[in-house]
């Protein structure tokens, strides 16, 4: 036997005001609940996930804006960079210039006063786009005159690193103390991106 619910408007409105508030204060609050389970409830957690995305996207656009407010800055520090490369690269002699470098090394040595014991090109080394040159030297000589081929040196044209120096008294010679230096003169060699393959081969 099916129950069957039929409000009677008219015993309702003959109730006390009391219980007619708080019926409609009832029927007001399962509407409400109603209207929030189906409606509002799914969309409120919609709107968290896309506050949430909100306050992602904001900040992406404003780290986006820092880097887009940067982008002078890094084309400028590029445009620096690759002029101190080419300005690099331009110290570094060819195939063609070693050996005028290596003599101007020896003529270095010698124009500052010191006596070359040995003087002895390396094997090149190669560095990836440049091939390091050793020269392994061993010089006698005034103080000063050490000095001056490192100045002499530092002059050149190309690049030319002392390394690995270590310095020995001689004694004297007429009352001029005598030193012995043996080091390394590095220099660069630009290693063309034609002879790579033909190395690796």
């Amino acid at each position: 036997m099916a129950l069957t619910f039929k409000p009677n408007l008219d015993s309702v409105l003959k109730l006390p005001l009391s219980k007619r508030v708080l019926i409609l204060l009832a029927i007001n609050i399962v509407v409400a609940g109603l209207v929030y389970w189906f409606l509002t409830g799914p969309k409120y957690a919609e709107v968290q996930t896309l506050k949430t995305e909100l306050q992602e996207l904001s900040a992406k656009l404003a780290e986006n804006r820092q880097i887009a407010a940067d982008i002078p800055r890094y084309i400028r520090e590029k445009e620096e960079m690759e002029a101190k490369l080419a300005a690099a690269v331009a110290q570094l002699p060819n195939a063609k210039e070693i050996p005028d470098l290596i003599d101007g090394i020896s003529s270095s040595a010698e124009k500052s006063g010191l006596k070359i014991l040995i003087f002895k090109p390396g094997r090149e080394v190669s560095k990836g786009f440049y091939s390091e040159v050793p020269v392994s030297m061993v010089v006698e000589g005034r103080y000063e005159s050490l000095y001056k081929f490192s100045e002499k040196i530092g002059k050149l044209p190309r690049i030319v690193n002392l390394g690995g120096m270590n310095i020995m008294s001689m004694g004297h010679k007429n009352r001029i103390p005598l030193l012995k230096a043996d080091f390394t003169a590095t220099t660069f060699r630009f290693t063309p991106q034609a002879e790579e393959p033909r190395k690796t081969k």
